[in-house]
């Protein structure tokens, strides 16, 4: 897709905005108000009541951010939460860890609906929504709702909630710049409602560039949502979303610490394509992939889209009925796809071997190609509830269902002088390479049906005139993975098989907070979560056998060895909301059993998941905001985890790595946060700083990251409307203003981790290089 092909969606909401005349209105949230009291924090700390640890961000937060900015970025600050992006912008992506879950084992939901991944529950930041759309980010540490549509969420929820229509025609336009070369146009048309408050709705498009930070390639991003609400008659409604994300990313180079030292933290994927050999006939060329790779066969091309519906009715005065379903589409791949293929022609290789690649009429060559693993999801879900109040209960019972259809196929293709690729997408197979019986080379080929349920009911008691809550839940969630492995060249891959498996697990919460005060809150919690095994452990099964006439014979089928992840959580908090005071703190306990972790296997050469075990994780989180002068404020995080694993993990039959008694990877024993804020009339100011103390590397623990401190600084003004323009504003962003120099841990998704870098087996760990100082300034203007 190019920008122009969203040009007829500017020219109607060009006419979205004719509709009426102009009007004053901004899509900035007012912080929430309780008995008059305006919590400081300017949108930092907002004020809650669930018997749960809890973070809200909301709207007068994020809008000052960066524009270009993705979801993780706006929660840095946030007790409990590490997390870094790849470069300033955020297009590149970026990780997330929360009370020392992986970003795999954390829920995130996109108003509602389940973004992460169905196969492996990986995250993806840069492809959810704009951050000129995105009203709130709630952030629970530890639990999730009882009613949440997630299958792997061990470690807590991050819900972001996208803003709602305007009440008046508006249309918006911003515009930004920034440190390489970076960019963001985007366009939104509110409706206001048309007829009497029958319906209104808004469509927001968006393109953003930026180069990267080190070496060649930029991150390119086209971006269109979509929101519409219907009235209905009798208390009911309909609200329809669809959001619409594709992009095409160049990826940094990681690096481990002796590649820092010898070629300096600014190296980066090569520069120069990769030459083929000239092709001789009888003779064999074998190609070899340059060290540093080649910066343009290292990219992340994807495309995704979510449609959902909310319906909200009414069937009797005291019951009400919600049905949210919901589909969503996801293709694209990343790594890097720069590798060599060997000919062959022989019975003993699959499908006979693979063709004659460079024309040389021989079958003897081994020659650079393009390749990746390109998974393709299709995946529809519905939730529905039945809520009733009866007396002081408030009664939750339902019902979730998704179906989830992944199909992984990993084609190679020719790659031509100039470097590029005869098919960047992968999704021609005429492009692709074949064996000699005719059929197309997949280093991977597999299909996962998923089939997800969940049963729930919660009860919200409430005694003594509201002030005690006592909060019951119970879900019974389930998931089926049918896992079809064809024939393909990777691994213990060679032979066809069909595996599926049930995993279940009960899963009670209970929470209770008792209003000391009209200000004074204590809580408790305790909730039960659990993961199944991603699709992943369910590859290179095969187990021995013979090649005849190009097909595996005589082969076993290994079962699957990973067991599924449980996680106990208590938290034990009090929370104070005052005029020009706030605070919130908790205690902390989790109790992790048999964790899913993916490592690199030295025997076979290749990454596996594993259980490595169970860990107790403990600690506290602090946040708090104070208003020491009517345009001053102050916000301030602290987290302390504590982190160990309590089992040594096997690595063989009478093998073992000494991981008793390790903190977890990548898990900071201490962070803080802290942001001075100023807000007077128009003008606006935020000065931040995150502390991320020390990490660990490796799974037994010899080797680590040193702690590091980002500042941040943030600035706007609005200024008055007039005749044409309205709400226009100026803003300002400076990431790490100090120019500190940090690295993050390279781990996938968050669970793939490095046993041990030195010794026996060891094998140094890579990491992302944090990026410089970068500049970013947004020109805003309603209509």
């Amino acid at each position: 897709m190019t920008f122009n092909k969203f040009t007829p969606l500017v020219a109607l909401m060009l006419g979205l905005a004719s509709m009426s005349t102009f009007a004053q209105e901004t899509v900035l949230l007012d912080a929430m108000v309780v008995d008059g009291i305006v919590p400081a924090g300017n949108g930092l700390l907002n004020i809650q009541d669930s018997p749960q640890a809890k973070s809200v961000i909301s709207r007068e937060a994020i809008e000052r951010k960066n524009t270009q900015n993705n979801p993780y970025q706006a929660m840095d600050l946030l007790p409990g939460v590490n997390t870094y992006s790849y470069d300033a912008t955020g297009l590149f992506g970026g990780g997330l860890r929360m009370r020392g879950f992986n970003s795999d084992q954390i829920g995130l939901f996109v108003d509602g609906t389940p973004a992460n991944d169905a196969g492996n529950s990986a995250l993806y930041p840069s492809e959810y929504v704009d951050m000129e759309n995105l009203e709130e980010i709630s952030v629970t540490q530890g639990s999730n709702a009882t009613d949440a549509p997630m299958i792997g969420a061990t470690g807590g929820a991050i819900n972001l909630n996208t803003s709602a229509p305007t009440d008046k025609t508006r249309f918006r336009v911003q515009q930004s710049y920034g440190t390489y070369n970076a960019f963001k146009s985007f366009v939104r048309a509110d409706t206001g409602y048309l007829g009497d408050k029958l319906f209104k709705a808004y469509v927001s498009i968006s393109k953003a560039q930026a180069d990267k930070w080190k070496g060649q390639g930029s991150a390119d991003r086209e971006h269109l949502e979509f929101k519409g609400v219907l009235n209905l008659p009798e208390n009911n409604s309909i609200t329809a979303g669809f959001i619409y994300n594709e992009m095409l990313n160049h990826n940094f180079r990681t690096l481990t610490k002796n590649q820092i030292q010898t070629l300096g933290r600014d190296a980066d994927f090569g520069t120069l394509a990769p030459q083929h050999l000239v092709g001789v006939n009888g003779t064999a060329q074998i190609e070899q992939v340059p060290s540093d790779l080649y910066y343009d066969l290292n990219i992340n091309p994807f495309q995704n889209y979510l449609a959902t519906l909310k319906g909200r009715f009414e069937l009797l005065p005291n019951l009400h009925l919600d049905v949210d379903p919901y589909y969503i589409y996801g293709y694209g791949f990343g790594g890097n796809q720069l590798g060599t293929l060997a000919e062959s022609n022989s019975p003993n290789r699959l499908g006979g071997g693979i063709r004659d690649i460079n024309k040389d009429g021989d079958t003897l060559d081994t020659v650079m190609v393009y390749n990746s693993t390109t998974p393709e999801t299709i995946r529809p879900g519905v939730t529905t509830r039945l809520k009733s109040k009866i007396a002081n209960h408030d009664l939750m019972v339902g019902y979730w269902f998704e179906y989830a259809r992944q199909r992984r196929l990993s084609p190679a293709t020719l790659i031509g002088a100039d470097g590029k690729s005869a098919d960047l997408w992968l999704d021609n197979p005429s492009a692709h390479l074949q064996r000699q019986d005719g059929s197309t080379y997949q280093l991977r080929d597999y299909l996962t049906d998923n089939y997800s349920q969940s049963v729930f009911a919660q009860d919200d008691i409430r005694f003594f005139e509201d002030k005690l809550k006592l909060s019951l839940g119970f879900r019974y969630t389930q998931i089926t993975r049918d896992f079809t492995n064809y024939p393909s060249d990777s691994f213990g891959a060679a032979g066809y098989y069909n595996l599926e498996q049930t995993y279940s697990e009960p899963l009670p919460n209970f929470g209770i907070s008792y209003q000391l005060t009209d200000s004074q809150q204590i809580f408790f919690n305790h909730a039960q979560n659990f993961k199944a095994p991603g699709d992943f452990s369910y590859y290179g099964l095969t187990n021995g056998g013979t090649f005849q006439n190009g097909q595996l014979t005589n082969y076993s089928v290994n079962p699957v060895s990973v067991k599924k992840e449980t996680s106990m959580n208590w938290d034990l908090g009090y929370r104070y909301v005052g005029q020009n005071l706030s605070f919130s703190g908790t205690l902390f306990y989790i109790d992790y059993k048999d964790r899913i972790s993916a490592a690199y296997d030295p025997n076979s050469a290749i990454s596996t998941n594993l259980n490595v075990g169970d860990a107790v994780t403990k600690g506290v989180e602090l946040e708090s905001a104070w208003r020491f002068l009517s345009d001053w404020s102050v916000y301030g995080s602290f987290t302390v985890t504590n982190s160990e694993m309590e089992e040594n993990l096997r690595t063989g039959v009478n093998s073992f790595e000494a991981t008793a008694g390790k903190a977890l990877p990548d898990v900071p024993l201490l962070m803080a946060g802290a942001a001075l804020q100023y807000q007077h009339g128009g003008w606006s100011a935020s000065l931040s700083a995150k502390y991320t103390g020390k990490r660990y590397s490796t799974l037994v623990n010899d080797e680590a990251m040193d702690g590091y401190t980002l500042v941040s600084f943030d600035a706007g003004y609005r200024f008055a409307s007039t005749e044409w323009f309205k709400n226009p504003s100026v803003k300002l962003n400076v990431y790490n203003l100090l120019d500190e120099e940090y690295l993050n841990l390279n781990a996938g998704s968050g669970s793939l981790l490095t046993n041990r870098a030195q010794g026996v087996g060891g094998r140094s760990p890579a990491y992302y290089v944090g990026a410089p100082t970068s500049v970013s300034v947004m020109l805003s203007t309603d209509f």
